[in-house]
């Protein structure tokens, strides 16, 4: 599976994509601004763990936190 994350500069134009999108049977949605910032946060928390830059004791305060 792959995804493509667009940001729109207008309603129009993004209305257009979001509409040829479902015609070829691509699953489509809005996100709210909260959302694209949670998928930076957890892109962002995914990249660090992969970096090895943080021990495994470090790494599990962080997520419990």
């Amino acid at each position: 599976m792959e995804a493509i994350i667009l940001q729109g500069g207008s309603k129009s134009n993004s209305k257009l994509l979001m509409e040829l999108a479902r015609k070829l049977n691509f699953k489509a949605r809005k996100l709210s601004s909260e959302e694209m910032e949670e998928m930076g946060i957890i892109l962002s928390i995914q990249q660090g763990l992969s970096t090895g830059l943080l021990n495994e004791t470090e790494k599990a305060g962080f997520l419990n936190s």
